[in-house]
């Protein structure tokens, strides 16, 4: 029964691709008979309508239903031998997995900013001006340039 639908299918097309070889042919010469005679539009629209129903309904007809019984079989044939082997299995259909970008996944806290000595404000002894240093440290004057030093 299998063997005669997939005949069947296959005659189905071929007559499918000859009649859409004999539709094109026809139609371009039934169009040049048609093109010498004058004739009102409506008789032409008529015409194509005629040919549509004729020529290439039938040969869509004959595609589709072929396509149609192959497709079939194909299904049928997946289900018997899932059904009398044991070891066939159907694949998993695959699932769509939604990816995302991270951007701020694991980011390390920053560590601390060290802790600064407490600053001392310091006289200038050669130009007077004041400077704020660091407990513990020295530097030079901004004006002068005198060394100044912070005592603890």
């Amino acid at each position: 029964m299998r063997n005669f639908a997939f005949v069947i299918s296959i005659i189905l097309t071929v007559a499918g691709a000859i009649h859409t070889f004999l539709s094109i042919m026809f139609t371009f010469i039934i169009m040049s008979e048609v093109s010498t005679q004058p004739s009102p539009v409506s008789a032409s629209i008529v015409f194509l309508l005629i040919l549509f129903i004729m020529f290439y309904l039938p040969t869509f007809a004959f595609y589709y239903f072929g396509h149609r019984i192959r497709k079939k079989l194909k299904l049928t044939a997946t289900n018997v031998a899932a059904e009398y082997n044991p070891g066939y299995s159907v694949p998993p259909v695959q699932q769509r997995v939604e990816t995302r970008t991270v951007f701020h996944a694991a980011e390390p806290k920053p560590a601390p900013a060290p802790r600064k000595a407490p600053s001392v404000s310091v006289e200038c002894k050669g130009c007077g001006s004041r400077k704020a240093v660091a407990a513990g440290e020295s530097t030079s004057c901004d004006y002068c340039g005198s060394p100044l030093t912070a005592n603890a």
